[in-house]
């Protein structure tokens, strides 16, 4: 039996996924999966708490020169120990980014659809802003960079970034990301790319891009990664900020360790395992997940009132719904016993984003529940 068809109940473990609703509801809404993790992550914690102190933990010299290897493996990215910057989440990042890096009267640019930690962290920080678009374009979800720039203001000084795209999936092309990249140079703007989901691309020819690879190092660049996401333990969380240029980079840093704490000891831990030990674990899971995105396509295309894009990475699935008119949707399939995440939380009302990182005869399961609500349409 393939590992990921493991069904792992999750009930009595304070699961937000599995907590929220009763306990007949599929939980395909918020974004972990249900398999458990590499054997060296598990390993590694179980070596650590044989030690009994548990005390503040600081990033290890080993630790930043794994993360050196790992980003130049994985992506050709050469950096230096000292661009980084640990922090407990990429959302911690997200806020950061807009709390820190923003005068009051600045102006910044986030996607639509999105996360929406993009839009609370503006609105956290007070500052005005604007949303950019994406459009259908050969089945892909692509920035529309004409519009983008008609939303540049004087006072514009924020462009902030979700690559691989959250919930539409795409992966910025070396064309995209050098367009990006161009336009914020050109209005002298600060540029935070999410990369959470940079090891969560499903296309074997595609070819994550961080954002400051392909410029100077004193361009104002930074990217947001972790491995939360991809070797699924975002209850242990870790991330790091990418940030060349120095004076950036501690204007970011300035509340790190006073209003947002650094990672914990653990984190430290199952991170550096997951680097040095996780890559047969990792390729068996992109398979898997290969798999799921067909399924839920299958599905989708056997229904003529749902639309799905191409989805280059991750495992969410941006499911357009417009044409069944059904404007409690959600609420329809929650009925039937599947919980998914309502397109309102993007900014897109007619959309449902679905978790497909589970077990297969779970997922069809949901599928099942799912079309007897969608057939009624």
């Amino acid at each position: 039996m393939n590992r990921f068809d493991q069904v792992i109940s999750r009930q009595n473990t304070n699961s937000v996924r599995w907590d929220k609703y009763a306990k007949d509801v599929i939980p395909l809404w918020v974004a972990d999966m249900d398999f458990a993790v590499a054997d060296c992550i598990t390993e590694a914690l179980e070596r650590r708490i044989q030690h009994p102190i548990y005390g503040y933990t600081h990033a290890s010299e080993e630790f930043k020169e794994a993360i050196q290897d790992y980003l130049l493996k994985r992506y050709q990215y050469a950096i230096e120990k000292d661009w980084l910057v640990f922090i407990p989440s990429v959302v911690s990042g997200l806020h950061m980014t807009a709390r820190n890096l923003l005068k009051p009267s600045e102006h910044a640019l986030i996607p639509s659809p999105a996360y929406h930690h993009f839009h609370m962290a503006l609105e956290g920080s007070q500052n005005a802003y604007s949303t950019y678009s994406y459009r259908l374009q050969n089945n892909r979800w692509v920035i529309d960079l004409d519009a983008m720039r008609k939303l540049i203001l004087p006072n514009t000084r924020l462009l902030m970034l979700c690559n691989p795209h959250n919930p539409g999936g795409t992966v910025l092309s070396t064309t995209e990301i050098a367009q990006i990249n161009a336009l914020a140079q050109e209005h002298q703007l600060i540029i935070c790319s999410d990369e959470i989901h940079a090891d969560l691309i499903l296309d074997p020819d595609l070819q994550h891009i961080p954002i400051g690879k392909e410029v100077d190092p004193h361009q104002l660049t930074m990217s947001l990664m972790s491995l939360n996401k991809t070797f699924n333990f975002p209850g242990i969380g870790l991330g790091w900020a990418v940030i060349p240029n120095a004076n950036l980079r501690n204007q970011f840093a300035k509340d790190l360790h006073t209003l947002v704490p650094g990672p914990n000891a653990l984190a430290f831990e199952v991170s550096l395992a997951a680097m040095q030990g996780g890559e047969a674990w990792h390729v068996e899971l992109l398979n898997y997940l290969r798999q799921n995105r067909q399924i839920v396509k299958n599905w989708v295309d056997s229904h003529s009132g749902l639309q799905m894009a191409h989805l280059d990475a991750t495992y969410l699935a941006w499911i357009d719904a417009t044409l069944l008119n059904n404007k409690q949707l959600n609420q329809d399939f929650l009925s039937a016993g599947v919980a998914i995440s309502p397109g309102q939380q993007f900014g897109s009302n007619d959309f449902f984003r679905l978790n497909f990182g589970t077990n297969q005869a779970l997922l069809k399961e949901a599928l099942d529940r799912m079309s007897k609500v969608v057939e009624k349409n």
